[in-house]
């Protein structure tokens, strides 16, 4: 009888947390939630009309078979692979067995409850949404074999819509490749899971090399690349956008540089870890937990692998100036690495406390109350509904030319 009330007991608060994690979530995503804007509806138009242009590939394949020119057609693909990733998270978790290795799903309401997802709901329209869903969908596939067989690919896909994927979510590919050898039993098996690992690294490195020496586009080239792309859109190009195409490697860096010394930079990541530490903290203790628990060998190491993957994202800001959105996503990939951890290691199913519990109760009222580092002039702030509430009417009483100049 005490059995069947425990088992009772757990499936009741499974449901609670499942319940919890969909209500955060709607919170989480309408705090930030906003038109695409013009920056990245501009990107989004590149193609190879002019020789070969980084991150063109998605207006080549996607963009102009679609007609993304199209700004209304635009924001609502967006809309809507911002909400397939967000099933596709959901889908991968249930599928790596949290719930029973890990106790419980408290840990989904965390992230999905996350500034995280806020920022990442505020990004609608940026690359960084379709290079997380292809970075999902290879973690679909436990196989290391079938699982590079498909990442080569579809990493070379991601790179040419975005460099970004290679600091951001090819270390946590790398990640299941280094986990799932770490826990082979045999010395033949360990080498080909870690071959297949370093495969994927080289390719992809390589790739990143080769795009960082391409020469930047001409001044010419660039203005027949904004007349190109004017003729078939019906909104206004973000002209600023274009200053991306003629900077090199180097010219960003020698930019960061200068800003790393300013205090708004400074200022912008002591906000970042009061806006993001707390779930990043709860998500990375877990999954190196996780690790810690398991059958694999060499566990430092395996755990120092966890927190570097599960931080990467960190490293643009090396590279760019966004602070809010790349902090952001540290968020997305802390969750991914708690999921690869579950995934690709084994262990014992571990028991949640009463305590855990709690410690997720405050760091989700500590990200639902959370604001700012927003692509906006004036931040949102919790609780969203004045904002919905507005951006309803704007949407009413406003024209689509409009709207696209609102969305800048």
């Amino acid at each position: 009888m005490t059995a069947v009330v425990e088992m009772d007991q757990k499936a009741g608060s499974m449901r609670f947390w499942y319940v919890v994690t969909a209500v955060v979530g709607v919170l989480a995503a309408f705090k930030g939630m906003r038109l695409p804007n013009r920056w990245s509806a501009t990107q989004a138009q590149l193609d190879y009309s002019q020789g070969f242009v980084k991150r063109a590939f998605f207006g080549a394949a996607i963009a102009n078979p679609l007609h993304l020119g199209i700004y209304s057609r635009f924001a609502v693909v967006s809309y809507g692979l911002l909400a397939a990733l967000a099933v596709m998270l959901l889908l991968l978790a249930m599928k790596s067995g949290m719930a029973k290795r890990l106790g419980g799903v408290e840990l989904l309401a965390v992230f999905f409850g996350s500034y995280g997802v806020s920022t990442l709901a505020n990004t609608v329209g940026y690359m960084d949404i379709p290079l997380a869903m292809i970075a999902v969908a290879i973690l679909f596939v436990h196989s290391p074999m079938r699982r590079i067989a498909l990442g080569l690919p579809l990493t070379v896909v991601a790179l040419l819509i975005h460099e970004l994927f290679l600091f951001v979510f090819l270390p946590v590919l790398l990640l299941s490749f280094v986990l799932q050898g770490l826990g082979e039993t045999t010395a033949g098996g360990r080498v080909r899971v870690f071959a297949a690992g370093l495969v994927l690294a080289l390719v992809a490195g390589g790739l990143t090399l080769k795009l960082a020496h391409e020469k930047p586009m001409t001044p010419t080239q660039v203005a027949a690349m904004s007349q190109h792309v004017g003729q078939r859109v019906d909104f206004e190009q973000r002209p600023d956008f274009y200053t991306v195409l003629v900077l090199s490697s180097r010219d960003n860096l020698l930019t960061m540089t200068g800003y790393f010394k300013s205090f708004d930079w400074k200022v912008k990541q002591l906000s970042s870890m009061a806006l993001f530490g707390p779930s990043v903290l709860l998500l990375m203790a877990s999954a190196t937990a996780v690790v810690r628990s398991s059958t694999v060998e060499a566990k430092a190491w395996a755990i120092a692998a966890v927190v570097v993957c599960g931080l990467s994202p960190l490293a643009m800001n090396v590279l760019a100036w966004d602070v809010g959105r790349f902090n952001g996503l540290v968020c997305l990939t802390a969750f991914l690495a708690l999921i690869v951890a579950v995934r690709f290691t084994a262990g014992p199913a571990m028991v949640t406390s009463i305590r855990q519990q709690q410690v997720a109760v405050i760091v989700l009222l500590f990200s639902m109350a959370s604001g700012g580092l927003l692509m906006w002039r004036t931040d949102k702030v919790f609780p969203a509904y004045p904002q919905l509430k507005k951006f309803k009417n704007q949407l009413q009483e406003m024209s689509l030319a409009q709207i696209a100049n609102l969305s800048d």
